[in-house]
């Protein structure tokens, strides 16, 4: 389907929109982890649980049929309500996961997440009837489509469904940022970070830790269930593979990348790291089709792999960045208070 805007305007709003629903999980990764210590890896089940909520709310009934095995839906609410149901979910969820494992060693924290991330992916897999299993749950219906300008009838323009979902998933982003900048700047970020340098030390200045840990857990729980429901009106599609383990671990390398603990530079990272793909899937698509026939042996070699050579370079890049710049692209902000002294 064509539209009205350029294919080249197109193919930059498709890198800059996944970009930002990633950098609301770097957000959330850099509140839980980089500002509190706290090593969640279960990011995946969290996105997961986002965006199965909101495609759920938000779509319309879908029978079970010969070909497809139906899923619980048919609500056809507005994306708001969709997204904000999806964040609360996600939040208390986070709660929940939370209390029973917070006692447990940094390791142990991280084992009982990732578990956690794997049980919902194999729940949504297996639950058919009310996910839709493998399939997933498809014709996700974004939220500005019908304001929209059409082509060829009753078909919404493309391009300008693209353009208003980057507007949207922009200002969810500068609204978080702003939030966030907000709460890690104040007395309640520094007990934040004093956790994560010193846990004993700030139990022992009379801060409730386990209380502060929920908080943490809470909130970027529930900024990972709003990624989750932008990304399923980008896609239009869920499936239970998307959410596969190494979308966690994909997220770690963006927060570390763009600078642990600082809220701007996880967004930068989360860029870079996306950047990085996106631009070695179209400079891969650049070799022509009869290279290996042009180069011989080396040439076939590279035309059948360049998927993994591709991952290859990328991960040097990001080993030579780690090696030399450590701290990521922008270290963390030092907060200096002036000395207490007497009368």
């Amino acid at each position: 389907m064509t539209s009205a805007l350029s294919p080249g305007v197109i193919d930059i709003m498709n890198f800059l929109i996944p970009a930002l629903y990633f950098a609301l999980l770097a957000l959330a990764l850099n509140l839980e982890w980089g500002h509190t210590g706290l090593f969640n890896a279960g990011i995946a089940g969290f996105w997961a649980v986002g965006a199965y909520t909101a495609a759920i709310l938000i779509t319309p009934l879908s029978p079970a049929s010969l070909s497809y095995p139906g899923h619980i839906g048919g609500f056809n609410q507005s994306f708001v309500i969709g997204a904000l149901v999806a964040t609360v979910l996600t939040g208390l969820l986070g709660l929940l996961l939370t209390l029973p494992i917070l006692r447990l060693r940094a390791d142990y924290f991280a084992i009982a997440t990732l578990a956690f991330a794997e049980i919902i992916r194999i729940v949504f897999n297996s639950a058919e009837s009310v996910t839709g299993g493998s399939l997933g749950i498809f014709s996700i219906p974004r939220p500005f489509d019908t304001l929209l300008p059409t082509i060829a009838g009753a078909n919404v323009d493309p391009g300008y469904s693209d353009l208003s979902l980057l507007v949207l998933a922009g200002v969810l982003v500068v609204l978080s940022l702003i939030a966030w900048d907000y709460l890690t700047g104040s007395s309640w970020g520094r007990v934040l970070r004093g956790i994560r340098d010193d846990d004993v030390a700030t139990l022992a200045a009379g801060k409730r830790v386990a209380s502060f840990q929920l908080q943490a857990m809470i909130l970027g729980s529930a900024l990972m269930g709003l990624s989750g429901a932008v990304f399923a009106i980008y896609q239009r599609v869920v499936v239970p593979d998307q959410f596969e383990p190494l979308s966690t671990f994909t997220i770690y390398v963006m927060v570390i990348l763009g600078g642990s603990a600082n809220n701007r530079g996880v967004i930068v990272g989360a860029f870079v790291f996306y950047f990085l793909d996106w631009i070695s899937v179209r400079l891969a698509g650049l070799i022509p089709s009869n290279a290996g026939g042009v180069l011989g042996g080396i040439g076939s070699n590279l035309v059948a792999n360049i998927a993994y050579y591709r991952l290859m370079v990328i991960g040097l890049i990001l080993i030579l960045l780690i090696i030399y710049r450590p701290q990521g692209i922008f270290r963390e902000k030092k907060h200096t208070y002036p000395p207490v002294t007497g009368p």
